[in-house]
């Protein structure tokens, strides 16, 4: 049996992360944290599980096999010293998080020799596209490129993690690492660059095109999702994973996928 923390389990995918891990065979949620300003410390998640703030969080990762990070970004960063500490191996699916975050989690989980999954999206569809998008931009490397996602207006970031995500696969591939985020005023031609702009209306779930465009034809590439169970689905999929894993190193979601 695996034992999870969820830390944001609130959250849009969070509490769809709960719903599902309590009724898995396999794996048992046995502990969740929720931001201290939202009202829910002390409210019941699930039958014996109450929310706690994250001050309690040492306390809960003695108890887990592996821990779930959904919370916002600064709350994750705020996270990372008690997570580190703990050894536990750990699923990441917050998006926005800094450069330093990333180090210094693939620096600790090196020290640690515990192991993690860090992606921006946990859809198996999502994960297909990002390695259409590398194979397309190995195509056609002289292509110009721009990237439009559009997510629901409560959405905190901007650009997704998926946006740039897809970025950096393109870039990885043709070499191209200047990015413009929307375009106003007398721009002037476009550059070798690639163009990522956001659009963040109403209840859409997530969608993501991506554009290459040169000879006179463009290939348009695009992943929509339907509903937020394709992500919390995928991120149970990486837990299963992780758990007992120690290799000391922060893995894809391509590699739990084995794409």
């Amino acid at each position: 049996m695996v034992r999870v923390v969820v830390a944001g389990a609130t959250g849009k995918l969070g509490s769809l992360v709960v719903n599902l891990l309590v009724n898995q065979k396999d794996v048992r949620l046995v502990g969740c944290v929720v931001s201290p300003s939202g009202g829910h410390i002390g409210k019941e998640m699930a039958i014996g599980i109450k929310a706690c703030g994250p001050d309690e969080l040492p306390m809960l990762l003695k108890e887990a096999d592996v821990y779930v990070e959904l919370t916002p970004a600064n709350a994750a960063e705020a996270n990372l010293k008690a997570v580190l500490a703990s050894g536990v191996p750990c699923v990441i699916g917050t998006t926005g998080l800094s450069e330093q975050y990333l180090k210094e989690l693939k620096e600790g989980m090196a020290r640690s020799g515990a192991s993690a999954v860090q992606t921006a999206n946990f859809s198996i569809g999502v994960n297909v596209f990002w390695k259409a998008c590398e194979q397309l931009a190995r195509a056609l490397p002289d292509y110009e490129v721009e990237i439009i996602e559009l997510h629901h207006d409560k959405k905190r970031d901007a650009p997704s993690g998926t946006a740039m995500k897809a970025a950096q696969v393109i870039t990885s591939v043709t070499g191209v690492d200047k990015y413009v985020c929307g375009r106003e005023g007398v721009t002037g031609a476009r550059g070798r660059e690639i163009g990522i702009h956001a659009v963040r209306i109403g209840d859409v779930v997530g969608e993501h095109t991506v554009i290459f465009s040169a000879n006179k034809e463009r290939i348009e590439l695009t992943h929509k999702a339907h509903s937020r169970e394709a992500f919390a689905e995928g991120c149970v999929t990486a837990v299963r994973w992780i758990a007992g894993r120690r290799d000391g190193k922060v893995h894809s979601m391509a590699e739990v996928l084995g794409l």
